[in-house]
């Protein structure tokens, strides 16, 4: 009799702890397998790239404004774009305040760019916006590109007054590049 009961504790106890462990294997697999809220993006990083505003200037037959801008990589990467794909370049308006895409007007930004870490380097923004006034002559000296670039200046803060520079937001490493309208407070 006592082997009978001893065979029945066994039996008890194996099936009890096979039940356990499926029971602890089915809620690992049931927690593993359930839907993952998604992971929200990084914050967008306005202090990696710094943009300072250098001058304006035109350029083509239409004498189209480019403005160009010094780009300050503060980090310790280099900072790679080889062309628009995940980057979306904006006007900023003042008066809005919002950013802006305009398809009939857009605003082009040269590629690849390129920022060593703890380096500068020069862009150009090129905007679809002609300025009336032509240089006078093919080969200006300093002091006719600083009047010319002066009154373009100018001219950009009366026509252009509610652009109030740019905004580039580089989606692959969440960095927003800020191009203020230097030119509004240019001498």
């Amino acid at each position: 009799m006592d082997w009978k009961r001893l065979l029945l504790i066994g039996f008890g106890w194996g099936v009890g702890t096979a039940f356990g462990l499926a029971l602890v294997a089915g809620a690992v697999l049931w927690y593993t397998s359930r839907p993952k809220p998604p992971v929200p993006p990084k914050p967008w990083d306005a202090t990696a790239i710094k943009a300072e505003y250098d001058r304006a200037d035109t350029e083509g037959n239409n004498n189209a404004i480019v403005v160009y801008y010094t780009l300050e990589n503060t980090t310790a990467f280099d900072y790679r774009t080889p062309d628009a794909t995940n980057v979306t370049l904006t006007a900023k308006l003042l008066k809005q305040n919002e950013l802006s895409i305009s398809e009939e007007s857009p605003i082009i930004i040269d590629y690849p760019i390129f920022v060593p870490a703890k380096k500068r380097m020069r862009v150009r923004v090129h905007l679809n916006y002609p300025y009336p006034v032509k240089q006078k002559s093919s080969d200006p000296n300093l002091e006719e590109r600083k009047n010319y670039r002066a009154g373009l200046e100018k001219y950009m803060s009366e026509e252009l007054g509610n652009l109030d520079g740019f905004d580039l937001l580089d989606q692959s490493s969440r960095y927003e590049i800020i191009f203020p309208a230097g030119w509004k407070h240019s001498k």
